[in-house]
């Protein structure tokens, strides 16, 4: 019988294998003997001066130049071209040096000289180190021979040439070439015989790896199992225990007995698994019906298809004959199918179940819609621990068990299961069981008399197991399809009849964002969270992610084992957004142990909590981690406001000094001027005076607003908007008509329009829209051309919009983003870079909005303003008149 692991000799891989290894072992082994010889060979020159004293330096010569040819081969070997031929060069190498000898011989009388004896001693030398088969081996032999004995009798310096003196060096010469045979025919069986044993073991250690990355995943896959309808009865169940005004107990007790069932399910699962395995697992047959069987599991199954709108249909059960059967088993068999059918099937999908007779058989077949099953996972997916869905983070839950169970139930019975499937066509599981099952084996030792201490110990093995099976849940039924659904409706109570009598977080409340893929759990941490959070939640990680995104929650409380993206990516995938990437993240899982808290800690995650958890954790974990991201957030802006204080020091300093040293200059300029002839140059150096201390004082307040680091208070009253923007306009005109520049401003029966204004604040702000378009003509303009800034206001329903625009160079896009951030600027030379920032400011505490385009249909630069409109009727006394908002 051909063991499991043993490697097949004429198989592809292993003969490109042993080429491999035994072409590395020759260029090594053939370099090192290159080397050797090149020293040893010319050594033997001291025999050549005893021996042959007259033709010593011939010989001498014909040493060093087989030593140099070592010496060349030896070299050559280096390059990877030489490499390939590595075996013919090997071989040249060998008879270079047989080849020298005999010229040797040729000197010393042919046949009649010992010199043969280095012949045989070459000869060995391939049979001793070098790593060659039968072909290159006669090759060698052959031509060693036939050139020592062609050569000695043509060329021989003998006088006389006798072939029986050719006797004795060719029968040396013989053996040892059959020595050298015998001896690489056993090396190479050697080497194939220990590279089929590393390659066993080989295969051997992955079989064992991949058995144990199979045991971890399914241990992995039985504690979530196992743990998450653990959370589900253990939180529901404290939840009622401490908390008096706890939501509706219908939905929690539901919850509670949906995942009893289901850990039910899974513990039963196990059981029978290991009984199986140990052999002790048996059939205890009955007349029954595998038509009635199929026709109440359907009728069973019924809802939970209708939660996915899935068409679930039966036919030919009502003709299926009664046959003997262990009704227990083929109802776990079925179960076992439909509930992978379901899983397996999308929404509005499609499952038929057909039943039969085929003498001698009974038959079943369930057919789905579903996502199917990889043609290299056909073979496979009866193995034990086996899930088609095989990643970390799959679709859908279970132990892996399942199929494996189903087979060995199959084959108790006598019968067979096959399978059809196709990716995206969908699945067919084909069962057939013996109408006559095969009777049980009985066991010499289990006759009457024989080892009786044996049969009642086994026999009280079976009555606790069989007390143990006694003991499953009366609604049957119920618990095997446990795992189809994985909700109950307990998340109906915060959007069903009873979501008003749920109390809500305040408006401002923290954002806390639940990504867990099982409704149960995930509806019953947001119940838990919801009075006191602002809470979103998600069904896997990829949803959980894009919600991310849009909602920038304070903190994310996640599973690990989800389908799409698991945990762990989100973690990482959290970690890599700049927008995201200091949220707090709690990882809620079924794993634990220091290994598993180490991985979740290292993916990005703040903390790690373990199913089932006491809700009270949970909470006390997202209270301390919110805290301490706001004390973060705080540090965080008290430090950026202190680096930008310490940042626009030096520029403040340097405007201040230039808005005072105007103010010096033209003050003594005035003095000069004091006489009663020169009223008007002083007047005019006054105004300049003052106008620079207009820009200070303005400069001034934008420092002290930044530095407080709140919104303006604001002394608002209604105010008629077309009289306060002309009056506010008009100071600007005069000033910048001087510079060429035209203020225009339009007003489209807007007459009527009141806006609830501080008016000394909304000054700041047009002063510094009208002031930023001054400027960018300056700055960004070539000076040519009308240069025109335009003041327009409209109605837009409830609110009033402003727009602020001009023909001037524009913004650039790439800070379009950041404007409104503090020191922000676009190429001015002056200023705090605090402008544009207060106007926000401003504007946001007037309930108002600022927008901003880089280039608007003018040319330049488009601020708009929307501020919603005041109430107070036309020509209300309580709107404050124009003028004293000007004054202001």
């Amino acid at each position: 019988m051909t063991q499991k692991n043993e490697i097949d000799p004429t198989a592809h891989h292993f003969k490109v294998r042993f080429e491999h290894e035994t072409k590395e072992l020759l260029i090594s082994r053939t370099r090192y003997i290159f080397m050797v010889a090149a020293i040893l060979y010319p050594c033997f020159f001291g025999l050549d001066w005893l021996v042959a004293t007259d033709d010593a330096l011939v010989f001498l010569f014909i040493r060093l130049a087989v030593g140099a040819n070592f010496i060349l081969c030896a070299l050559l070997l280096k390059l990877p071209a030489v490499k390939k031929c590595v075996l013919p060069l090997s071989i040249w190498g060998g008879y270079a040096s047989i080849l020298g000898v005999i010229i040797m011989t040729l000197k010393l009388g042919g046949f009649l000289s010992q010199y043969y004896v280095g012949i045989v001693l070459i000869l060995f030398i391939p049979g001793l180190f070098l790593p060659w088969n039968l072909t290159p081996t006669i090759i060698f032999g052959l031509s060693s021979i036939l050139t020592y004995l062609v050569l000695n009798v043509a060329l021989s310096s003998a006088p006389s040439i006798h072939l029986v003196d050719a006797a004795g060096p060719l029968f040396f010469m013989t053996w040892s070439f059959l020595f050298m045979a015998v001896a690489n025919v056993e090396k190479e069986k050697t080497r194939c015989k220990d590279l089929m044993l590393r390659m066993q073991i080989e295969k051997a250690n992955e079989e064992l790896k991949q058995l144990d990355k199979t045991k971890m995943r399914f241990f992995s896959n039985v504690s979530h199992e196992l743990r998450t309808p653990l959370a589900l009865i253990i939180g529901p169940l404290e939840q009622l225990l401490h908390d008096e005004k706890a939501m509706d107990h219908a939905p929690l007790l539901r919850a509670m007995e949906a995942n009893a069932h289901r850990l039910l399910r899974q513990v039963n699962t196990i059981l029978d698994f290991s009984k199986a395995d140990a052999g002790k697992l048996s059939c205890h047959y009955k007349t029954g019906n595998l038509g009635t069987i199929l026709s109440e599991l359907v009728q069973a199954s019924v809802p939970y298809s209708e939660q996915k709108n899935i068409d679930i249909s039966i036919d030919g059960a009502e003709k299926t004959p009664d046959s003997l059967m262990d009704i227990d088993k083929i109802e776990t068999i079925a179960a076992n199918l439909i509930s992978n059918a379901l899983k397996f099937t999308p929404e509005g999908g499609q499952i038929c179940i057909s039943a039969g007779k085929a003498k001698p058989f009974v038959w079943f077949e369930i057919q789905d819609t579903g996502i199917g099953i990889p043609e290299d996972k056909l073979g496979l997916i009866f193995e034990r621990f086996l899930q088609v869905d095989d990643q970390h983070s799959r679709n859908n839950e279970g132990t892996g068990l399942g199929l494996a169970m189903v087979r060995e139930l199959v084959l108790l019975h006598g019968g067979k299961i096959d399978v059809r499937s196709g990716l995206g066509i969908g699945s067919t599981f084909r069962v057939e069981l013996p109408m006559k099952p095969p009777s049980p084996r009985v066991d010499r030792r289990e006759k009457t008399g024989r080892r009786k201490l044996d049969r009642i110990a086994e026999e009280r093995l079976d009555a606790l197991v069989a007390k143990e099976y006694q003991e499953r849940s009366r609604n049957h039924k119920k618990t095997l399809l446990a795992d189809v659904t994985r909700g109950t409706g307990l998340g109906d109570g915060l959007t069903g009849d009873h979501a008003d009598t749920i109390k809500r977080a305040p408006q401002g409340a923290p954002n806390v964002l639940v990504v867990e893929d099982n409704p149960d759990l995930r509806a019953f941490i947001v119940s838990n969270l919801v009075e006191t959070y602002q809470v979103e939640q998600a069904e896997d990680g990829q949803v959980g992610l894009d919600l991310a995104r849009r909602m920038n929650p304070d903190l994310i409380i996640s599973d690990v084992m989800m389908p799409v993206m698991d945990g762990h990516e989100l973690c990482r995938q959290i970690r890599k957004d700049p927008y995201l990437s200091s949220v707090p993240i709690i990882l809620v899982t079924s794993k634990s142990g220091g290994e598993a808290v180490e991985t979740g800690l290292e993916t990005g995650a703040n903390d790690y909590l373990s199913k089932p958890f006491e809700i009270r954790e949970l909470k006390a974990r997202v209270t301390t981690l919110l805290k301490n991201r706001s004390l973060e957030k705080n540090i965080n802006e008290r430090d950026t406001r202190l680096t930008a204080i310490g940042q626009m020091t030096s520029g403040v300093v340097h405007d201040l000094r230039t808005q005072l040293n105007a103010i010096m200059g033209f003050t003594q300029i005035a003095q000069l001027y004091s006489g009663p002839l020169e009223e008007k140059k002083v007047s005019k150096n006054l105004e300049r005076v003052m106008d620079s201390c207009v820009r200070l004082n303005r400069m001034i307040g934008e420092i002290l607003d930044f530095a407080r680091g709140h919104a303006p208070e604001l002394n608002a009253h209604p105010t008629a908007l077309v009289p306060f923007l002309e009056t506010a306009l008009s100071h600007h005109r005069d000033k910048l008509k001087t510079m060429e520049i035209s203020l225009v401003s339009e007003y489209d029966d807007c007459d009527d329009i009141q806006v609830k204004f501080d008016c000394d604040q909304m000054h700041r702000v047009i002063d510094n829209l009208i002031m930023n378009a001054k400027e960018g003509f300056f700055t960004g303009h070539d000076g040519a051309g009308d240069k025109t800034i335009r003041v327009t206001v409209r109605r837009e329903e409830s609110h009033a919009l402003i727009r602020f625009s001009d023909n001037g160079p524009g913004i650039p896009e790439e800070i379009k983003t950041s404007l409104f951030e503090p020191f922000t600027t676009t190429g001015k030379k002056f200023g705090t870079g605090l402008g544009l920032a207060t106007v926000r400011n401003i504007v946001s505490a007037h309930s108002g909005e600022i927008a901003v385009e880089p280039k608007g249909s003018e040319g330049g630069a488009v601020f708009e303003l929307k501020f919603p409109m005041s109430k107070a009727r036309r020509g209300s006394l309580e709107t404050t008149p124009a003028h004293s908002c000007a004054q202001g």
